[in-house]
């Protein structure tokens, strides 16, 4: 619920600066028309203007009484005392002025520009030239393209809000589904602490009663040492995120070899082989503990995800990489992507216990090393892991 009411929030801003970013741009467009029209305007007056005074000075004023009809209801002529020659109808409530080049008038609601151009013979005035028009839009009145580019901004944000949810909710869908893991982790997490901790206390208990602390006291340590183990995974986890690697040169190939070694008995007992084919003497740089603990975990999974009837687990390590390979129970597609997320726990794995950390931690350390991990795996078949040295 809480990453739903987060997405809304996100839509919502992101459509409102929409919204705003278009209102902004709408007002320069129409700014930009407006002027563009008074432009026009004006070049239109000054020419007519220009044609009229051309005119008069060859014809007199029987060419400004041939002029079309339309024109000369936007034309005054005055001589110089202020008196009108020839008034258009548009001049009827417009008074006259001295003064020189364009004025704006109001016209049946409309912007009506004028130009008043002095008729000079020589350097006497002797009359002066008004020229109107309606300063027109280029798509229609100022009020209806706002109203229409208003609408059209609504359209638009409400697109924009339908697109930004999704787009919300696909961004917040791994942190959801994190959360998610983490309330599983704190199940599993306080289940797996009850578990050891009460047999650690029925285990004390039945020492106490029934006089064989030595028996006891060492079932007591083996669960806490559970418990130990579980606590300790999450403390490294917090200081990996934390950790600077010092590299040191290691003989990996004698490291893998120790590892397959120590684990040979943990998987004669489920009935399963370990077979090594490893490259001699294949050093890198990197942390002795941390590596150990990388193929360790790596080892150790296989052997704890193999069949019920036992198995085979391949360990290969050239200069290029180290891999190991298993005929297990494979892992599903849908969880490969997943693996090695913090509190991950593929659907065939939970029978088998853990908290989801250990394939993180190993990511983790693969990473700080500079290398990468890949996994392949076909459900019912087995897994391979491979750890690339690629820096």
């Amino acid at each position: 619920m809480i990453f739903r009411r987060i997405s809304y929030r996100i839509a919502l801003q992101f459509t409102a600066f929409v919204f705003v970013l278009l209102l902004v741009n709408g007002a320069v467009f129409l700014a930009a028309d407006l002027s563009n029209a008074r432009r026009q305007t004006h070049v239109r007056l000054q020419q007519r203007a220009s044609r009229i005074l051309i005119e008069q000075s060859t014809n007199g004023e029987r060419a400004l009484q041939a002029l079309p009809r339309p024109l000369r209801e936007r034309v005054r002529i005055v001589d110089a005392s202020g008196t009108s020659i020839i008034s258009g109808m548009m001049f009827d409530d417009i008074p006259f002025s001295l003064e020189k080049g364009f004025s704006q008038f109001n016209f049946e609601n409309d912007e009506f520009i004028v130009l008043t151009v002095p008729i000079l013979e020589g350097a006497v005035v002797k009359g002066y030239v008004q020229v109107g028009d309606i300063e027109r839009l280029q798509f229609g009145d100022l009020p209806m393209r706002a109203l229409i580019y208003l609408i059209v901004s609504v359209i638009i944000s409400a697109l924009t809000f339908v697109v930004g949810l999704f787009f919300a909710r696909s961004s917040l869908k791994p942190a959801e589904e994190m959360m998610e893991r983490l309330e599983q982790f704190t199940q599993d997490a306080s289940h797996e602490l009850r578990t050891p901790i009460a047999a650690l206390s029925s285990s004390l208990d039945l020492a106490l009663k029934n006089k064989k602390y030595h028996e006891g006291i060492l079932s007591a340590k083996d669960d806490l040492k559970d418990v130990a183990v579980l606590v300790e995974r999450l403390l490294e986890l917090t200081r990996l995120d934390q950790f600077t690697l010092e590299r040191t040169s290691l003989d990996l190939s004698g490291l893998v070899e120790s590892s397959v070694e120590k684990h040979k008995p943990l998987a004669g007992e489920k009935n399963v082989t370990i077979s090594a084919h490893l490259a001699p003497d294949i050093s890198v740089q990197g942390d002795a503990l941390l590596l150990k603990q990388v193929i360790g975990n790596l080892i150790s999974n296989a052997i704890k995800f193999s069949k019920s009837d036992g198995g085979t687990i391949t360990v290969r390590l050239t200069k290029d990489a180290l891999s190991i390979e298993d005929t297990g129970v494979g892992i599903r597609k849908q969880d490969i992507p997943h693996i090695f997320d913090r509190f991950f726990q593929a659907e065939n794995s939970r029978s088998n216990g853990g908290l989801g950390l250990g394939l993180a931690l190993v990511k983790r350390i693969v990473e700080l090393h500079g290398w990468r991990i890949t996994a392949k795996s076909q459900e019912g078949k087995g897994t391979t892991f491979t750890v690339s040295f690629d820096d």
